[in-house]
């Protein structure tokens, strides 16, 4: 009785309202640009697709049937338009940092294509056994051991460099390497699968394996390099 002798019912009426029309004001803006963040990633990522499966498009076909152009291509516009929806949006957990680690495959997968388009030979196996060591290799361990390889050490170095230009800078938590590698796994996995058609299980098991290992290894070291050179310098 005391507190709405103090506190009129209109001024809590006004302040109950002002409130909820605040809310309610929020609520539109943040859909508002959710959807805006949507159709940017979903534009960019269409674009990036349309890009992958260009460079695709320069890969030797005589052995793939006539639907795997477009099965992979649709494949990587899925990817990339989720990955860039997830980077876009920002999403996070307070212990899985999404949006970075989406961002470092996204980098990777496009270090990934820029090496690919300037590949003398768009059957990067056939490059890669025809190389010094690749030729070796195989030589001596077979073909499944040099896929093993050369996933290894192309993902090795993808994703140490993206994850030193975008993970482990100082400024925020230090980025789990599991995470940002699987995101890196994920979005290469299309392009080693379609360089495996007309091979064996066996040589896209090792390539993939190669793949996994090297993407974990590169980024926990691309973190580690950067969070080294993000130090206050002594003295």
């Amino acid at each position: 009785m005391i507190e709405e002798e103090l506190t009129p019912r209109e001024l809590r009426e006004g302040v109950r309202s002002g409130i909820l029309a605040s809310i309610k004001q929020d609520v539109e803006l943040r859909g508002g640009r959710t959807a805006r963040l949507l159709v940017a990633a979903g534009t960019i990522g269409v674009l990036g697709a349309v890009g992958l499966t260009l460079l695709v498009s320069r890969h030797p076909f005589a052995h793939h049937p006539s639907w795997h152009p477009v099965v992979f291509g649709s494949v990587w516009a899925g990817l990339l338009v989720v990955s860039f929806a997830i980077v876009f949006l920002e999403l996070r957990t307070p212990s899985l940092p999404l949006a970075r680690s989406a961002l470092a495959g996204i980098l990777a997968l496009g270090l990934a294509g820029t090496c690919g388009a300037m590949s003398p030979d768009q059957h990067f196996m056939h490059w890669w056994t025809a190389t010094a060591i690749g030729e070796s290799i195989v030589a001596a361990a077979g073909l499944e051991v040099g896929a093993l390889c050369f996933g290894l050490m192309t993902a090795l170095w993808f994703g140490a460099i993206s994850a030193f230009l975008v993970l482990g800078d100082g400024q925020h938590p230090r980025a789990k390497p599991l995470l940002a590698a699987v995101m890196l796994l994920i979005l290469l996995a299309p392009g080693v699968a379609l360089e495996s058609v007309g091979t064996s299980l066996g040589v896209l098991a090792g390539w993939l394996v190669g793949t996994a290992a090297g993407a974990l290894i590169g980024v926990t070291a691309g973190i580690s390099a950067r969070a080294h050179f993000a130090k206050p310098q002594e003295g």
